[in-house]
């Protein structure tokens, strides 16, 4: 059986959740053949004995890299990619829970697009609580009941707990997947003035290539490189080889609807686990300041601080691209404000 996608999942302390992740693959409906690598990103938590265990029982092929060092979500997923075997590579997060659409629906828009990145954003950031976590804050945890509340599933219990405790079972997803729909957040997780930004594939189309839903066809790596392991979680490393492959011609096309969610964490767990190297110190370097649209970004820190002032940023490069007299005031000071402040 020649695989035609190979699903590189990194991770890093995510044991539960991934576990239930790689459970949802075994849903697929009408899947075209594909592999699921598994790139341990230096685990301390019991991670490896998950992966380990699952191994035994996946009914998929299924594959295990683990690094002996912490490198980080791009070098993770560069390990995947080297070992990957699919025609399509599909990266997805270890706590992003897939529905039983999600490699056909890759395959599908494949079929219909050529030389084409599929994304899942905007339509990834719908949120379940499938876990409860001790170190959840005060406003974490109440959002969690306040939406489980509403379906039946919350137990005061939870507030009681010392360890993370499942809302969710694998033997749920096998048996009884509708009960993942149960477990929705109340919030959707992107507000529509950001959605709209996304579709507007005019202006940096390679905002779209983020790795918690997002798939090409290997080959792509071969020419354009694989992620720059400088760039630590948050930092833009998805961003930057986005638009590496948006500068070699590919197209963009997103998913316009929901093909699995996130299974909501504590906030916490995004922190990056060391020093920055910095994105727009890297994009200078690498792209020089000929085009607006990549260089415009040197303002940001990272993707992480880019990600609320996406609406700000295209705008600003709709005007040097269009010398568009319809501009907003207030965004401008705000970008000359922000570019000040970084240079003193």
């Amino acid at each position: 059986m020649e695989i035609l996608f190979s699903v590189v999942i990194p991770v890093h302390n995510r044991a539960e959740q991934l576990l239930l992740t790689l459970t949802s693959f075994e849903k697929q409906i009408n899947p075209q053949p594909f592999e699921v690598i598994v790139v341990n990103d230096s685990s301390t938590d019991h991670t490896i004995e998950v992966l380990n265990n699952y191994s035994t029982e996946a009914p998929y092929p299924f594959s295990i890299v683990s690094l002996e060092n912490r490198k980080g979500p791009g070098a993770a997923r560069n390990a995947g990619i080297q070992k990957a075997i699919g025609k399509y590579v599909i990266f997805c997060d270890a706590d992003y829970l897939v529905l039983p659409n999600f490699i056909e629906t890759h395959h599908h828009l494949h079929l219909k697009h050529e030389k084409a990145v599929v994304s899942g954003t905007p339509f990834c950031y719908k949120g379940i609580y499938s876990l409860y976590f001790p170190s959840f804050s005060a406003w974490e945890a109440s959002i969690m009941k306040q939406s489980l509340k509403k379906t039946g599933l919350w137990k005061n219990s939870y507030f009681k707990a010392s360890e993370i405790t499942s809302v969710l079972t694998q033997k749920d997803i096998r048996n009884n997947f509708d009960k993942v729909y149960k477990t929705l957040s109340q919030y959707d997780g992107m507000d529509d003035s950001l959605r709209k930004e996304f579709y507007d594939l005019t202006v940096a189309p390679w905002l779209l290539f983020i790795t918690r839903n997002v798939s090409v066809e290997r080959s792509a790596f071969e020419k354009n490189g694989l992620f720059d392991e400088r760039l630590i979680r948050g930092s833009g490393e998805d961003w930057e080889l986005g638009y590496r492959l948006y500068r070699d011609g590919y197209q963009f096309v997103i998913i316009e609807k929901e093909i699995g969610y996130h299974q909501e964490h504590p906030n916490e767990y995004r922190k990056p686990f060391k020093t920055l190297v910095s994105f727009s110190g890297l994009v200078a370097e690498r792209f020089g300041k000929e085009d607006p649209e990549i260089f415009l970004l040197s303002i940001w820190d990272s993707s992480d601080d880019l990600w609320k002032d996406i609406p700000i940023y295209k705008n600003i490069v709709r005007l040097f691209r269009y010398n568009t007299s319809d501009y907003n005031l207030e965004q401008m000071k705000y970008l000359l404000k922000k570019s000040c402040q970084k240079i003193l």
